[in-house]
């Protein structure tokens, strides 16, 4: 008996392998070189909005433009129904509908002799909001592209995107027609600057000289020099590092859950969140000392459709001998994030289309957000109970709380001894902890390997066939100290590093959390590198800096005794 996640406890495995993702409709022949395409959900019958890729002859040809569409960065979106108008001739199109469907590929001919409709079912993998994991895509760029039809056509949720800009009118649908999808939760206030981004950032934070003459450096004696340049902080023009607006930001209390409260998070004061957009930034040391960096992105720009990331556009570049493979940059990414939990910080992946990258259908890196874990249980003793995150404000708040999973391909549903990713497990030294992990995977990418990681290490490495052999069951873990665990799903795609990473579980004992010399040594040495590179800057360039660096260098080092002691 297969029993679905979160229906029952103990928890057990589903296990959902969907390898034959191509479907090959009949070839249509169109006529007057006009084709009508119509797209229902296989499994409600309702017509859903979809994107459409069409090429001349095969995949390999040219990508076709429509007109009277939107555009949705690799292709159109094809809203319920289209009429495609081209030369004569064999065509090839791909339609997709974000990572919870299959990939449909067809053909068909055009033909001036008579007129065709074609039909295409998209069948449903897996409904994930249906078993309560919300998507979103954190770092949207603005467009006149219509959001939420675009949103839709990728059966994305929630998005959050860099200011505004107004939509065109979407062709064959009224205003008072908006595009089936719910929830569509969309903020506009996210404020993008080098490498950062700021959500809910106040105008009087952003603007008011007052509040930037309060971002000085944690050293007292830079004070007042750092207060003579810090006029014109806020402003993403400003010539002043990054780190004298980030240092405005009120610090937030990680451990409140009032999510009734909107500035509980912050002791009373605006509902500020930092995160991390460009993991590579050299900065970067500099922004983690801050301790105000509250996300980081463990998915986004530097992943993408429309061609290969090799190196970081502005940012450190991979240690060690190079090997210029196109999943090498997200890799990367993923170590610097084990480096940064096992330096002691508890910062949530989050996951997004990115500042740079506009091309990018919206949704393709995204963030699967958990309902609280009482909104399954309940689901045992009423029947009518919905398993769903309620609000916009309850899916940015369990975002932050790393209730969560960054995919851009494989749907993972994970648990660890019955909890969601987030969780904090405490126990008392001399204690043994014992934790399940348990898995529900739908992926339609063949599977490189599904892999347990504890504390920077691999505990449990399986390809997808010896996972299946073995029942579908993955060893418990014996913990005995403080730590953390993710779990990964890594996909054999070619083109760039596709995979599902859940959000850490975190393990304490004694109330101490993991903080390792070795990782503590690896940010301390990127620190030492950006040093070098400032140096080189006009002495002018160079002062506004030298507050922050002094300050994280002190950081780092009393971190490094911490771990000495």
């Amino acid at each position: 008996m297969i029993l679905s996640l979160f229906r029952s406890f103990p928890f057990l495995l589903t296990l959902v392998s969907v390898f034959s993702f191509t479907a090959i409709p009949t070839i249509a022949v169109a006529a007057g070189g006009k084709l009508t395409i119509r797209v229902d959900d296989e499994t409600t019958g309702e017509p859903a909005s979809a994107r459409l890729e069409i090429f001349r002859g095969d995949e390999s040809g040219r990508r076709m433009s429509i007109r009277r569409t939107v555009p949705a960065g690799i292709g159109v979106v094809i809203d319920r129904t289209l009429d495609v108008s081209f030369p004569d001739g064999p065509y090839t199109f791909r339609l997709t509908r974000g990572p919870e469907y299959r990939v449909i590929r067809g053909n068909f001919a055009l033909d001036p002799e008579s007129l065709d409709e074609h039909g295409v079912r998209l069948p449903r993998m897996i409904d994930m909001l249906d078993k309560g994991w919300t998507s979103g895509d954190c770092c949207v760029l603005a467009s006149p592209n219509s959001l939420p039809l675009r949103m839709a056509a990728e059966d994305l949720h929630v998005a959050a995107v860099l200011g505004h800009e107004d939509a065109k009118p979407i062709a064959g649908r009224d205003r008072d027609d908006p595009p089936a999808n719910d929830p569509s939760w969309i903020r506009e206030d996210a404020i993008h600057d080098r490498g950062l981004l700021f959500y809910g950032l106040p105008v009087e934070l952003e603007e008011s000289a007052e509040l930037e003459k309060t971002a000085e450096p944690q050293e007292p004696t830079e004070r007042d020099e750092a207060t003579e340049r810090e006029k014109s902080v806020g402003r993403p023009d400003s010539k002043l590092p990054v780190a004298a607006r980030l240092v405005t930001i009120p610090k937030n209390d990680p451990t409140n859950t009032d999510i009734e409260n909107k500035d509980a998070n912050n002791g009373g004061g605006p509902d500020v969140r930092v995160a991390i957009e460009n993991p590579f930034a050299w900065p970067l040391p500099v922004w983690l000392a801050s301790q105000r960096v509250d996300g980081f992105f463990i998915l986004g720009d530097w992943l993408r459709l429309d061609r290969k990331i090799i190196n970081p556009a502005d940012g450190r570049e991979p240690d060690g001998p190079r090997t210029e493979h196109p999943t090498e940059l997200g890799r990367w990414a993923e170590r610097i994030y084990s480096n940064l939990l096992e330096a002691g910080f508890r910062i949530p992946p989050l996951a997004g289309s990115g500042s740079d990258a506009p091309t990018t259908p919206v949704g393709y890196n995204r963030l699967y957000v958990a309902a609280p874990l009482e909104a399954y249980r309940q689901l045992d003793s009423d029947a009518n109970a919905a398993v769903r995150v309620l609000s916009e404000t309850e899916w940015w708040h369990r975002a932050f709380r790393g209730n969560s999973v960054a995919t851009n391909g494989p749907m993972l549903l994970p648990t660890l001894s019955g909890q969601i990713p987030g969780h904090v497990f405490t126990a008392n030294g001399g204690q043994t902890l014992t934790l399940q992990p348990e898995i529900q995977l739908s992926v339609r990418d063949p599977v490189d390997y599904l892999e347990v990681i504890h504390n920077g290490e691999v505990f449990y490495s399986a390809r997808l066939d010896e996972f299946a052999k073995a029942g579908g069951v993955i060893p418990a873990l014996e913990v005995e100290e403080s730590g953390w665990v993710m779990i990964r799903v890594v996909t054999l795609y070619e083109d760039h590093y596709r995979a599902a990473i859940s959000a850490p579980w975190y393990i304490e004992f004694d109330g101490q959390p993991r903080v390792t010399k070795r990782s503590v040594e690896f940010f301390r040495d990127w620190l030492s590198q950006y040093e070098a590179r400032l140096k080189k800057l006009p002495p002018q360039e160079l002062a506004p800096h030298i507050p922050y660096i002094r300050a994280a260098r002190a950081f780092w080092t009393a971190r490094e005794q911490a771990v000495r002691e």
